[in-house]
């Protein structure tokens, strides 16, 4: 038991080092595209429309306070900022949080039903090319070339318009309202899109980070689904900014890809059942907790062997 429970610790302390190898960009194809972007402030009355071609790539940064790789990434994203059509949402980590007050359960909910790996620093650009770690993908490249290549594989979205309208009153809480028109001929057959307000804090101040950085911008504080209707209005209940007034709403929508029916031999499925019950009592595994788990084991065994 004591090892169980010391296996443990550790596995959950490596898994939230942060993640500083070079990273190859990798192609989502099992999640849909991320598009939108137009935004409203929280605190007032107003509405915003684009054209579906001239909308910005949607950049998603996962991110936490004390992570000092991530500070090269994000120069880096700003770096190409100027020369890119982009919006960049940092979603810090969450879940087993002790240092960073700045996400949010449902970004971390949805960063693991999308993406599976909450490794800080992970980029996504337009919800379909993932790349890890601080580090470029070959040697005689950086990161900014990297990103500039990543953002160049651009989506065509069609002809269309993304528009939102916030209604602010005195003694209720703020309404929004939402249209998507679109050309369902350029998005994969059988696909359905889910939209979103993503609730996003202009910039916080946190001098308590151990990154050395006092200020984070784009901060994505929370995600309330508007579900797959092409239109609508929702009355919606705004989470408390971390300082200040500066919420801001921005409008997003997913292609949600139709999930593929493969048919599991019965056997199968329950070898699959006995192994879930067998590992139901430790937490998920990613790579480096998965190297970390080895580690320990060889220096168990090599105890014992004296």
């Amino acid at each position: 038991m004591r090892v169980k429970v010391i296996l443990t610790t550790l596995i959950l302390g490596v898994s939230m080092l942060p993640y500083s190898q070079a990273g190859s960009p990798e192609d989502l194809e099992d999640v849909g595209w991320v598009f939108g972007g137009v935004h409203v402030d929280a605190n007032m009355s107003g509405n915003s429309t684009s054209n579906l071609s001239e909308l910005p790539a949607i950049v998603e940064d996962y991110t936490a306070t004390w992570c000092t790789n991530c500070v090269t990434v994000e120069d880096a994203l700003n770096d190409v900022a100027g020369e890119n059509n982009m919006k960049t949402y940092h979603f810090h980590r969450f879940i087993n949080e002790n240092e960073d007050p700045l996400g949010s359960q449902e970004g971390d909910d949805r960063w693991i039903a999308r993406y599976e790996q909450r490794l800080p620093p992970t980029v996504i650009f337009n919800g379909t090319i993932m790349q890890m770690g601080s580090v470029s993908s070959e040697d005689g490249k950086t990161l900014q070339d990297d990103y500039n290549q990543n953002l160049a594989r651009s989506i065509d979205l069609g002809i269309g318009s993304t528009s939102l309208g916030w209604a602010v009153s005195d003694g209720s809480n703020p309404v929004a309202t939402w249209n998507l028109v679109f050309d369902n001929s350029k998005y994969p057959a059988d696909s359905e899109i889910m939209s979103y307000l993503w609730v996003v804090e202009e910039v916080a101040y946190f001098p308590d980070g151990s990154n050395g950085e006092e200020y984070y911008h784009k901060s994505v504080r929370s995600i309330i689904q508007l579900g797959n209707s092409t239109t609508g209005s929702m009355e919606v209940i705004l989470p408390d900014a971390y300082d200040g007034d500066d919420l801001q709403v921005h409008l997003i929508h997913e292609v949600v890809l139709p999930k593929e029916d493969i048919e599991v031999p019965a056997e199968q499925k329950e070898e699959e059942e006995t192994e879930d019950e067998d590992d139901s009592s430790l937490p998920s595994l990613g790579l480096v907790a998965v190297v970390a788990m080895t580690m320990f084991a060889a220096v168990t065994v090599q105890r014992k062997q004296k």
